[in-house]
């Protein structure tokens, strides 16, 4: 069913193969490309270039029942599906877990990408476990739908595109389990706030003292209990008013009772600890050997439960761990 040059690839890479997945171009005339990832590289296996009716694949084997999919691989057209975004669900989904299966991957792991346009349609409701987009599509009102039918997703990928972004404050992605933004901007702001995930990477932020310290009293008062982790890397083009968190947490750990965080606890341990880090942010992205080092930094106790996180800050970041 295959070319030859796609058996060699599958004889070379079928142990090193780290994700399938589908990435969906286009606007009207739609493409749904199957691809392997191996390391950061990419790999093309099937595309299907469906109609702007959605009704069927573009054959271009006049009078057969075949799609000529790339790498010359030919797969019977499906005929036992209605019309539509139900046949183009199916195609997709069809091809998808025939890829995981001769390369060993779980197909339930479903990763997709949306480099130009969220068709949330694509797929079918609660399949989707990994989704990458870019950042000109968080204002689109098509996150709605895909959240909603999405609620299995377990990561969202934002990449920074090449266009104009603008900087909304749209947080449709607030309650997927783990963010990493890549071009957060001032969007770190409204993360900071308003996520109610359990991990964060942000990236390119544009971060500000008094919305850190909004995050800090949030959690003191059970208000973002699922955050694990928030880490937040300032833009080299923003400076960061940083010292005024470090005041806040000075001033609580001198026992202020005037102080925003009165809910918590502030210590500063000189012992030596490593933070045990077990996010699936590892696999997306590679982090300096010290990152997770808590000596020497401030420790917040939650009063109410007794709780503990560890920041970690300077001018060029933020990071939150709380500990297991």
């Amino acid at each position: 069913m295959t070319s030859k040059k796609t058996k060699k690839l599958i004889k070379r890479n079928i142990y090193k193969v780290d994700e399938v997945g589908v990435e969906i171009t286009g606007t009207l005339e739609i493409c749904a490309a199957v691809y392997i990832k191996i390391g950061k590289k990419i790999c093309n296996v099937v595309v299907l270039h469906f109609d702007t009716d959605l009704n069927v694949v573009k054959d271009w084997r006049v009078n057969k029942e075949y799609q000529v999919l790339e790498n010359n691989g030919i797969i019977p057209k499906s005929t036992t599906v209605d019309s539509g975004w139900v046949s183009a669900r199916h195609q997709i989904h069809l091809i998808h877990s025939y890829v995981c299966d001769v390369f060993n991957i779980n197909a339930s792991n479903l990763s997709v990408k949306f480099p130009t346009y969220v068709h949330h349609k694509c797929f079918d409701i609660g399949t989707v476990k990994k989704c990458t987009m870019t950042d000109v599509e968080l204002e689109n009102m098509n996150l709605v739908e895909l959240f909603d039918q999405q609620k299995n997703m377990n990561l969202l990928v934002v990449e920074r595109s090449q266009g104009r972004v603008q900087c909304g404050n749209k947080d449709y992605y607030r309650h997927v389990p783990t963010v990493i933004l890549r071009n957060a901007r001032t969007r770190s702001n409204v993360l900071l706030t308003r996520f109610q995930g359990q991990h964060g990477l942000l990236e390119n932020c544009f971060l500000n003292g008094f919305y850190v310290n909004v995050l800090l009293k949030l959690w003191s008062e059970n208000k973002m209990d699922n955050l694990v982790s928030m880490i937040a890397y300032q833009s080299v083009n923003r400076p960061f008013d940083y010292e005024r968190v470090l005041e806040v947490l000075e001033d609580r750990m001198g026992n202020s009772e005037a102080n925003i965080l009165n809910a918590l606890r502030v210590e500063k341990l000189s012992e030596k600890r490593i933070y045990p880090y077990k996010s699936i942010i590892t696999q997306e992205h590679q982090f300096e050997a010290d990152t997770f080092d808590c000596d020497g930094c401030y420790d917040v106790v939650r009063n109410s439960d007794g709780k503990r996180a560890t920041i970690k800050i300077s001018k060029d970041f933020f990071m939150f761990f709380v500990w297991p």
